[in-house]
């Protein structure tokens, strides 16, 4: 039995796509399941992943263990909230006895400083490693591609995506189908021994000037830009979106990191670090998808009666 916390994301529900192809058996954690039929074949865990004995048990008898540290966006201290799930993870593991375990941590995770939400991820590859009687490998992914996903609705109304990170700056850019196949194949075969890091880079570097030409391209709208940000207008939307201050602070910081080289000069590109989706393919995928829904979605709002806009959120 194969266990995955956060079945429902980006890169769990893609793990368990992955281990069910190939008629693993598998236990999917999460809070909730909304479509339970994408989970046919799986054995569902409903519950919240923060309480060490609902964890504890799941990871019973598991051979191995996909572990992450959820973000919660309403956490008023995004370190402390991390360190305090992280520590329920690591005691389940120790409790449950699990020998093999891969861990989603983040390129950066080496840093002790300057690097927003990753220093949790810092911290909890520390603690990981503290448990002798587990082998582990720390998977450290880089920027996620799927990030790009949040400035749809500017580039569906002004043609614009916003940001702080400048457009001048090499970014390393990864599909999370990428950084899915990789746990896949390291929770099947769970050959590593004592505690290890990976870094996977996605298939090149980009600018964000360079991914906008591309996703416009992809979308047939050439004409949409990237614009940087002041940070303080940048975190007044953050905020406005629903993001605590901390975290808001948090991710800016990281993308400082991005732009004062401080993550880039942790690792250098290589062959076993390359992955093999690119930009090109997530914009004519994943990215053309989403934003083919989310202009639907507006056209049929705007479509609708003023009357009724105004009642609905």
């Amino acid at each position: 039995m194969i266990l995955v916390m956060g079945a429902t994301g980006h890169i769990g529900s893609k793990i368990t796509t992955h281990l069910l192809a190939n008629s693993q058996q598998v236990r999917c954690v999460a809070r909730k399941f909304p479509n339970k039929d994408a989970y046919r074949g799986a054995e569902l865990a409903q519950g919240d992943a923060n309480d060490v004995s609902f964890l504890m048990d799941c990871m019973r008898g598991c051979s191995a263990v996909f572990t992450m540290i959820p973000p919660d966006m309403s956490a008023k201290e995004v370190r402390f909230y991390q360190n305090k799930f992280g520590e329920v993870i690591a005691e389940a593991i120790e409790e449950a006895g699990v020998k093999k375990v891969v861990n989603l941590s983040s390129v950066g995770a080496d840093l002790e400083s300057g690097t927003g939400p990753i220093l949790g991820l810092h911290d909890q590859e520390e603690r990981l490693n503290s448990i002798t009687r587990a082998d582990i490998m720390h998977l450290r992914p880089t920027y996620f591609m799927e990030n790009l996903l949040s400035g749809i609705p500017s580039i569906i109304s002004m043609n614009r995506f916003f940001g702080t990170i400048s457009s001048e700056v090499p970014v390393p850019m990864i599909a999370t189908r990428d950084i899915a196949a990789r746990a896949a194949f390291l929770l099947m075969h769970p050959e590593f021994k004592s505690h290890n890091v990976e870094y996977l880079l996605g298939e090149r570097d980009v600018t964000f000037d360079e991914a906008l030409r591309i996703l416009g391209q992809a979308i047939k709208k050439p004409e949409i830009e990237y614009v940087e940000v002041p940070e303080q207008e940048m975190r007044n939307y953050l905020i406005g979106a629903g993001l605590t201050e901390d975290w808001s602070d948090a991710m800016l910081e990281m993308n400082r990191s991005f732009n004062n080289g401080s993550i880039a000069g942790t690792v250098n590109r290589d062959k076993k670090n390359t992955t093999a989706t690119s930009l090109e393919e997530f914009a004519r995928t994943t990215f053309l998808d989403a934003y083919t829904r989310a202009q639907r979605t507006d056209a049929d709002r705007k479509s609708r009666p003023s009357s009724e806009r105004e009642a609905r959120p």
